[in-house]
């Protein structure tokens, strides 16, 4: 068997990626689990020798039973730079293909991994290809988190035909609307996209629906 790919992914950096894929993570471990991977990261500490991820740490702090750090997270930098740049600066050659490689090795094991991309769908991801490129390579299910803010609408549509143009599937979208406003993005970006559209963020029924919803549509049965 083959394990599932769920890939995160958004229309920007700082949108909440992280924050999603942890709290989907602690829902599937009600269900049998699942693994996170988070090929890049940049910015991350540095610690004695070491370079300490922030993002990647918290989901190895959910999972430290089940997959090692170095699992999750293969390649770090210190800069807090997009990953194309950390990469070019430390005059290193990671492509998307060692990214995949490191994800068969975990995948051997069945479980679902919830992949999280760096910056948005469309950003560079490695030096040969974009976050959207890894999604077609690895044949994953996509999710699109948008920040629920002024001026989302445009951007989670150009994101959603971007996709269709691309020949990606986007399997859901979710908005992110953890701080609450006066705005009805949510109902408005559903008139004109087909895929579902799910709230998050804004309390533990709203979330638990998402996720329900997430896991029953996008992971085997």
């Amino acid at each position: 068997m083959i394990s599932d790919y769920i890939f995160i992914s958004g229309t920007n950096t700082d949108v909440g990626k992280t924050y999603f894929g942890t709290k989907l993570i602690k829902y599937l471990k009600r269900f049998g689990g699942c693994l996170a991977f988070k090929p890049i990261e940049t910015g991350c500490k540095r610690a004695n020798q070491n370079l300490v991820p922030h993002d990647s740490s918290k989901y190895h702090k959910i999972l430290e039973d089940s997959i090692e750090l170095d699992q999750i997270n293969p390649y770090r930098f210190l800069d807090p730079v997009s990953p194309y740049l950390a990469i070019k600066k430390a005059k290193k050659r990671v492509c998307l293909n060692h990214y995949k490689n490191k994800l068969d090795i975990i995948s051997k094991n069945d479980l679902p991994i919830i992949i999280e991309g760096a910056g948005g769908a469309f950003s560079p991801f490695a030096i040969d290809g974009l976050n959207i490129d890894f999604m077609k390579i690895i044949k994953s299910k996509n999710i699109l988190i948008v920040k629920d803010e002024l001026g989302c609408i445009g951007l989670t549509l150009s994101h959603y035909f971007s996709f269709k143009k691309y020949r990606v599937k986007l399997d859901c979208i979710v908005l992110n609307n953890s701080k609450k406003n006066k705005m009805d993005n949510y109902n408005e970006i559903k008139k004109y996209v087909d895929i579902p559209v799910y709230l998050f963020g804004n309390s533990t029924v709203t979330n638990l629906k998402c996720f329900k919803a997430i896991s029953s549509s996008l992971l085997a049965k």
